[in-house]
């Protein structure tokens, strides 16, 4: 026993050690880290950018030495100056739409704010433990500010900015003349060297989509080209992100993405090189942030060219780049369409494939670049699917997704009855078998092997099977796994509150009480079955996995917890009912029957010799 004791005061050590050092030492180093990172990417922006090519679009041109043309050994220069144009004063137009907030800037011809509006479209909470026992006890908090998807960067192209890369670049802050302003349209129009440029916004009053068309004419004598390049940008305050991690939950990353051929390319802000590029057929790119998606794609098909992916602690850029060739006097169009708006898997199915969603007016509906895509089930999309469907069925009839949650455990625990039922029988079954199991045990105390055969004989006679009681939680596993996944990628479920302090069922608990009462409840759920191990397995089983199981969920969604522990309680009085049945029916085991009684002379009699 004092063995025990000093083992259990060892792990409640050990957790807690682990749950400090999570919140007082790794995460302030995480912050410091990211704030060294930032301070590096403000201070080699402008290298960068020069290095890039497609923010400013500047090339060098490979040009013969020696004035005479004698074929002298090639050099760089740069390219041929183009005529000053007077520049166009700085403005900036604020438009209001019933799902968003948008400010245009004349500089670039780009977005310098995408706000959108909607009640839960709103950047996570993100409350303390202190200020999560203060709201537990009614204190009340301002909301989160809500979801911008223009935040402009520290440099480089704004939101929506386009470039021209080649030897006649177009500069991406180039400064547009508005020639045309009224609801629902605005009209740039900017002058560079050969590039006479022409972009319309277009937008109807509802929805999270707009068109971006583009006409770029050549208004010089000579032919021209290069690449067009489209650019979806956001800057990033590295202080309000966190990456996902095993004890650091689901995080608010954002991520930049291209669709390129058939495949969904992703691209985190890590340590290595922070830009990755790939040539060919590419649907859309753009940045998604957990739930929220900015895209951009080709109205008139995928584009034949490259997205460039570029992830900093401080920015996020995704470029996509065709070819482009003009001459003289000719033009070159594009009809790219923009989505801002929430993850939500029925709207982005929607997107392209619906009459009504183009976002020109009485424009057809040409292509969807199925955004549907960017919501990654992964392993468990079959299962998420499902999950989702249940959950909305009974959110319908409850109008909680909290309470949703329990009534699909319930659903689960109905389902799953009767192999729960056969399993937890065993069990009992076996707890017969535990006095006979010590004399095979203290009979052949060296020979493992010959215990083993002993036992699987005993079970066979008495046809018990072992392994019964792990086949519930086995198939429990997928589903919590799959619910994992549903909450940490499903808009349905954000910012939706159960009651109380848990506001946001697909943030974690910021009282830590559900993850408490899950591992309490877990530990109750081990001490009813049978132990059928030595002490020491039984120790771990009972003490050590939901200690270490509780240490994890403390920073995973609540809505997990919620499940866990829910499921927890089922199982629990599930046991105490099977009991109370079994011992009514005469099908228990007695506490000290006739065959105990013989085993435990037996028993004595192997120690005696």
């Amino acid at each position: 026993m004092d063995q025990q004791k000093r083992m259990l005061i060892a792990i409640g050590l050990s957790f807690a050690l682990t749950l400090a050092f999570s919140q007082f030492v790794w995460k302030p180093k995480a912050e410091a880290d990211a704030a060294r990172l930032a301070a590096l990417d403000a201070g080699t922006a402008e290298v960068a950018l020069a290095l890039d090519g497609g923010a400013a679009g500047a090339a060098p041109v490979l040009a013969a030495a020696g004035g005479d043309g004698d074929g002298g050994a090639a050099v760089a220069v740069a390219p041929p100056a183009v005529p000053v144009q007077p520049e166009a004063p700085l403005r900036s137009i604020d438009v209001t739409r019933d799902s968003m907030k948008l400010e245009f800037t004349s500089e670039g011809a780009s977005l310098t704010d995408a706000v959108l509006t909607g009640t839960r479209e709103r950047e996570q909470q993100r409350l303390t433990i202190p200020e999560g026992y203060k709201k537990l006890f009614g204190g009340k908090f301002p909301p989160p500010p809500q979801m911008d998807l223009a935040q402009p960067p520290p440099t480089g192209p704004g939101q929506l900015a386009i470039s021209i890369a080649g030897a006649t670049p177009l500069d991406a802050r180039l400064r547009y003349q508005v020639t045309e302003e009224k609801p629902g349209r605005i009209v740039f129009q900017g002058l560079q060297g050969p590039w006479q440029v022409t972009k319309t916004f277009s937008w109807e009053p509802k929805g999270y989509e707009l068109a971006m068309d583009v006409e770029v004419k050549n208004v010089g004598t000579q032919p021209a080209g290069g690449e067009l390049a489209v650019h979806a940008v956001r800057g990033i305050d590295p202080a309000h992100e966190d990456a996902p991690s095993m004890f650091g939950g689901i995080g608010n990353q954002a991520t930049v993405v291209c669709r390129h051929e058939d495949k969904l390319q992703r691209k985190a802000p890590k340590d290595e090189e922070p830009k990755e590029e790939h040539a060919g057929a590419i649907h859309f790119v753009g940045i998604d942030q957990q739930y929220f998606l900015t895209a951009l794609w080709a109205g008139d098909g995928p584009v034949t060219g490259r997205c460039v992916n570029y992830a900093s602690t401080t920015e996020r850029r995704a470029e996509l780049f065709m070819p482009l060739t003009v001459q003289p006097g000719q033009s070159f169009s594009k009809s790219i369409h923009v989505f801002m708006g929430p993850k939500a898997f029925d709207l982005l199915t929607q997107v392209g494939k619906e009459p009504g969603t183009s976002p020109t007016p009485n424009a057809p509906v040409l292509y969807s670049p199925e955004l549907e895509k960017t919501v990654d089930f992964g392993w468990w999309a079959v299962i998420c699917k499902a999950l989702i469907v249940f959950l909305r069925f009974f959110h319908v009839l409850v109008g909680n997704w909290g309470v949703a949650i329990i009534l699909l455990t319930v659903g689960v625990k109905i389902v799953l009855l009767p192999l729960t039922h056969r399993a937890m029988v065993s069990a009992e079954a076996m707890k017969k078998l535990q006095p006979k199991m010590e004399v095979i045990k203290k009979k052949y105390p060296d020979d493992r092997d010959r215990q083993n055969q002993e036992m699987m004989k005993l079970y066979q006679e008495a046809k018990v099977n072992p392994l019964g009681g792990c086949l519930p939680l086995l198939l429990q596993l997928p589903i919590w796994a799959a619910l994992f996944t549903t909450l940490r990628t499903s808009y349905e479920l954000y910012g939706e509150p159960f009651v109380g302090v848990w506001s946001d069922l697909t943030f974690k608990d910021p009282t830590y009480l559900l993850p408490l009462a899950l591992g309490i409840t877990m530990i109750i759920t081990q001490r009813l079955q049978p132990q059928m191990m030595d002490k020491s397995q039984a120790m771990m089983m009972t003490w050590v996995m939901p200690i270490f199981f509780t240490a994890i969920m403390m920073n995973y969604p609540a809505g997990l917890a919620l499940y866990i522990f829910t499921n927890n309680l089922l199982s629990i009085l599930q046991q105490w009912l099977l009991r109370k049945y079994l011992a009514r029916t005469g099908q228990a085991a007695p506490p000290k029957g006739k065959d105990d009684k013989k085993d435990d002379r037996d028993a004595k009699k192997v120690n005696a010799t």
